[in-house]
């Protein structure tokens, strides 16, 4: 009985991760919609270099403690009150670098404007290094409900300062000011939200630092993997064409890695408190794999069958020059969504180091690959198509260190992520064949979606029964809805 309430409450958390993210990036996809017709791609484009100079040096502040501590069963006051110290400490001499290193971000990206707009955007690691410490409690308890809360309230207030200063300002200014007026408001609902009041102390430096170091590793170097196609980019076009890298980028993450990212709060904590090697239980990691791939390969490769479609109704006109960009890079996002699933749960099950040594050689190979690619004279689109094959090439390499680890066939692993990704595959090609027009963008649009839909659950079916009806996520998806069916069936007939 114990263990069915423990389930419910991981999967209704697990729902409560995903449902914060979709609300959040709906919010943030509405107001990617409206700034795109008040500013241009050149002001995107500014902003997302600043930002990813500014990720690069974030690298650092992660640092592994929020993980750490969750590894912890019964932390103490000191090591909240440590983990904040360390957290304000990183983050305040990491603002100074930044804003002294401005002047020569400007020079690299021969973009004069970006010196005034990174030194200023420095303050957001102050503002980040204040948070409270205490809203960890929100991911060790499971209430993801009151994360939401806080986060949307923040969300919501951030957009309408966003849109009021771009309506004001006309130019990448109303950015900086949106973002510098989101970080000060989480700062300030992380202590109305969550009773926690942390002091300075260093009481427990050597045991958190010690348990983060090869996590900070693994965070550092996806980072890195993740911000090398804009700076590649940054380095050989024009702003207007970063705006339009960025900005798909952007939205093909929300759909893909954001969701991932939202799954793996619930799969670290659960998976850590197992306490259990992943050879204990490799049914349970084949599926997992599974399932990630089912949510990530519909959602990556439709983006990238309907690109046209989607960019002229989210943004206009003037981005058309994004869909090209949309369909590589929407692909490779999905498959590097079910590779942070690997990590996580190499990190949660006390692999750490495995995680940290297999996000590194990643990125060391995809940062060398587009910066090559840009140096020999590749362009934008050659750039995200190395991006593409080289997420593809991770996701491979992760199934093979993963297999090996949780001593499952690399095969079985291999067919579990594979079938559907060649289902979306399928529902791309046909989805690109039909090409619906009925003279309305909109209309064109929300139907290529339910068209995909359709496709991609036959195909899925279809390859899955040709496998031989192999355990995993998709047996348990399909038993699901054949029951949800029944049950609806049986209430139209007692109406």
């Amino acid at each position: 009985m114990e263990s069915e309430r423990r389930g419910g409450g991981v999967y209704r958390s697990a729902a409560l991760a995903v449902g914060l993210t979709w609300t959040l990036r709906f919010i943030g996809l509405f107001s990617v919609v409206v700034l795109a017709r008040l500013l241009s791609p050149r002001d995107f484009g500014i902003i997302a270099l600043a930002a990813a100079t500014m990720a690069l040096v974030d690298i650092f502040s992660a640092l592994g403690i929020r993980q750490a501590l969750l590894r912890i069963l019964h932390p103490e006051r000191a090591h909240l009150d440590t983990a904040w110290t360390i957290q304000l400490i990183v983050l305040v001499m990491l603002a100074a670098m930044l804003a002294a290193s401005a002047p020569a971000v400007a020079a690299f990206f021969h973009e004069p404007a970006l010196a005034l707009v990174t030194a200023v955007l420095s303050l957001r690691l102050v503002l980040q290094g204040l948070v409270n410490i205490g809203t960890v409690e929100f991911d060790r308890s499971l209430e993801i409900g009151k994360d939401l809360r806080m986060r949307v309230t923040v969300r919501l207030l951030a957009l309408a300062g966003t849109i009021t200063a771009a309506l004001l300002l006309r130019s990448y200014w109303a950015l900086v000011v949106g973002l510098l007026l989101q970080s000060a408001l989480h700062l300030g609902a992380s202590y109305l939200f969550h009773p926690y009041r942390p002091r300075l102390s260093l009481a427990k430096r050597s045991e958190l630092l010690n348990v983060s170091l090869w996590m900070f590793l693994a965070y550092g170097a996806q980072v890195v993997q993740q911000q090398a196609e804009r700076l590649a980019v940054g380095r050989i076009a024009a702003a207007h064409l970063v705006g339009l890298y960025s900005v798909g980028k952007d939205v093909a993450s929300i759909f893909t890695l954001e969701i991932a990212t939202a799954l793996n709060r619930v799969t670290f904590v659960t998976t850590a408190r197992r306490g259990q090697p992943l050879d204990s239980d490799p049914a349970r990691v084949t599926a997992l794999l599974g399932c990630y791939a089912m949510i990530a390969a519909p959602a990556g490769i439709g983006l990238a069958a309907v690109a046209e479609d989607a960019v002229a109704v989210l943004f206009g006109p003037q981005w058309s020059g994004g869909a090209r960009l949309l369909q590589l890079i929407a692909p490779g996002c999905a498959f590097y969504a079910v590779y942070k699933l690997i990590v996580s749960s190499l990190q949660a099950s006390d692999r750490a180091r495995a995680a940290a040594i297999m996000s590194c050689c990643s990125a060391v190979a995809t940062a060398g690959s587009v910066f090559l690619v840009a140096a020999v004279g590749g362009d934008v689109y050659d750039i995200a198509f190395t991006a593409l094959a080289l997420s593809g090439a991770t996701l491979l390499g992760g199934v093979a260190v993963f297999s090996r680890i949780a001593r499952v066939p690399p095969l079985q692993l291999i067919r579990a992520v594979c079938r559907p990704f060649v289902a979306a595959t399928a529902m791309c090609m046909v989805v690109r064949l039909a090409s619906v027009q009925t003279g309305f963008v909109a209309v064109d649009l929300g139907l290529s979606i339910l068209v995909g839909a359709a496709i991609y659950v036959a195909a899925l079916a279809a390859i899955w029964a040709a496998s031989g009806r192999p355990d995993g996520a998709e047996k348990t998806a399909f038993t699901m809805l054949g029951e949800a069916h029944r049950l609806a069936s049986r209430k139209r007939r007692f109406r």
